[in-house]
């Protein structure tokens, strides 16, 4: 069987483009990883989705392949554990780099589907699912305290004054929670 061979043509790189990533804080030793792997073999999302490898998110991004790694899916696979970056023998911070990588992508409006989603929720219930009265009542039986409220017209306030509402393209609606 023969493996599928990408060339990487000098137009579709972006030299400056790793200093950029390392510019935000948490992602300052990107060029740190010397491609081990350690982050790869922790990866609970890799060890289910073949394509997913920080190791991988690292190199393009250190290579400046910033429009295949920017426009495509891998970035919001991540589920922030930090079992990569616990492991990390560089102390590259693979979770760190990632979530530059997605703030870059946001501020170039390559916005995935799941973030609009995941803030409209959030502008909606002030937490990403509406905590109803009967969850309440099952952390009571387990000797939990309630969930707070959440002010969601300040929480919404906040969103509009920082442009999120703009910059991720959702209606924050009334101020009605």
């Amino acid at each position: 069987m023969a493996e599928s061979v990408s060339v990487i043509r000098f137009e579709d790189v972006d030299p400056e483009f790793k200093r950029r990533v390392m510019a935000i804080p948490g992602a300052d030793k990107l060029t740190y990883c010397f491609q081990c792997g350690t982050c790869t073999a922790a990866c609970p999302i890799g060890r289910r989705v073949e394509e997913f490898r920080p190791r991988i998110i690292a190199r393009m991004a250190i290579l400046g392949l910033k429009k295949p790694l920017l426009a495509g899916e891998l970035l919001w696979l991540c589920a922030g554990c930090y079992a990569c970056q616990e492991r990390c023998p560089q102390q590259v911070k693979p979770t760190d780099v990632i979530a530059a990588l997605r703030n870059i992508a946001v501020q170039e409006g390559l916005i995935h589907p799941s973030l609009k989603m995941k803030t409209e929720l959030i502008a909606k219930h002030g937490r990403l699912y509406e905590i109803t009265e009967f969850e309440n009542m099952m952390r009571e039986e387990v000797n939990l305290p309630p969930v707070p409220e959440v002010k969601v017209d300040e929480l919404r306030s906040l969103m509009r004054r920082v442009g999120l509402d703009k910059l991720i393209g959702i209606e924050l609606g009334s101020g009605e929670g």
